[in-house]
């Protein structure tokens, strides 16, 4: 078996070897020097009576997600506690937020895979609206036909994102933002301005957006307009209905549109990272405001500059000499 392990590390390669017999040596070694790492980062004794501590996955993402490691290297330590925590016979719940994690890795590896490549010409301008939204396409293109968990929504709330800003091109204002049916949203109190609603009407496939939280609201106070693009808005009613299936009623009650894999809301800084994401394929970072000036710096008719500039919350004068380029 090679160099000799530890006696505690040992208890944990033959726990792993009984439940994985056809795994070889080296694979298993890997597992241990994974889970010992650990084990020794999060301060618990190594022990393999000590494997319910890895039940907590919200502590052990909080501890790798601040490591420096390639998506690899992350996924490898994910690999390794899925198949410690099953060969000690923990809840295949628990088993389950791992490996959603480690599909939401997948993701971010398929997408570094896939930047786009960009001619001689494109280079010059690669902020390009319409290579933006091409890149959006090749998204959709791969997206699940059925949403079962988190991880699947999520590849629905990057595509969701990203062609909505591309269209409507706010600020992080989606952040903010709580998704309701039409008469769910109905019944609301339509006193409380501390949020942003995204309103889904499924019978007719139709979506209205709502806006009292952003940067400009003393001015313009709410803001409400329709998704007038139907592709959009028949992704929003999929993904509107998906929540319901794949949250429990507590989740589903907080209504936020996009969450983090814990299901509590994105901060500003968080969504920022998150717009940095939606776009990393293209090998560019690309923000909420390098969209509003792209799509502003394209040629509108005016009644078109009319409509976005209530839409972005600013008047034609602020769009013109803040954010087209010259």
């Amino acid at each position: 078996m090679g160099r000799r392990l530890h006696e505690k590390n040992k208890e944990i390669y033959d726990v792993i070897r009984k439940y994985n017999l056809s795994a070889t040596d080296s694979s298993i070694r890997t597992y241990v020097t994974n889970i010992e790492k650990i084990y020794r980062d999060l301060k618990i004794e190594i022990d393999n009576k000590n494997y319910k501590e890895l039940e907590d996955y919200n502590k052990v993402f909080d501890y790798l997600d601040k490591e420096d490691m390639t998506l690899n290297t992350y996924k490898n330590k994910l690999s390794s506690i899925i198949t410690y925590l099953l060969s000690n016979g923990v809840d295949k719940k628990i088993v389950t937020k791992y490996s959603e994690k480690v599909d939401s890795l997948s993701a971010k590896l398929d997408r570094q895979k896939e930047k786009m490549q960009w001619n001689e010409n494109e280079i010059k301008n690669k902020e390009d609206i319409g290579l933006l939204q091409k890149y959006m396409d090749t998204i959709k293109a791969k997206l699940p036909s059925t949403i079962n968990k988190y991880f699947e929504l999520y590849k629905y709330m990057i595509w969701l994102v990203g062609t909505f800003h591309l269209n409507y091109p706010l600020r992080n204002e989606l952040c903010d933002a709580k998704i309701y049916s039409k008469s769910e949203y109905d019944k609301l109190n339509k006193t409380d301005s501390q949020f942003n609603y995204i309103v889904v009407d499924v019978k007719n496939n139709s979506v209205k957006i709502i806006l009292n939280k952003y940067k400009t609201s003393k001015t313009y106070k709410t803001i409400e307009f329709d998704v007038d693009n139907k592709d959009l808005c028949i992704m929003f009613v999929k993904y509107f209905l998906s929540l319901k299936k794949v949250l429990s009623d507590e989740q589903y009650n907080n209504h936020w549109f996009i969450f983090r894999h814990d299901f509590n809301k994105l901060s500003r800084n968080e969504y920022t990272k998150f717009m940095n994401t939606v776009f990393s394929g293209t090998g560019k970072r690309i923000s909420s405001s390098l969209i509003r000036k792209i799509v502003l710096s394209s040629i509108y008719p005016v009644e078109k500059m009319k409509t976005l500039s209530h839409i972005m919350g600013h008047s034609i004068k602020t769009a013109v000499d803040d954010y087209v380029k010259s």
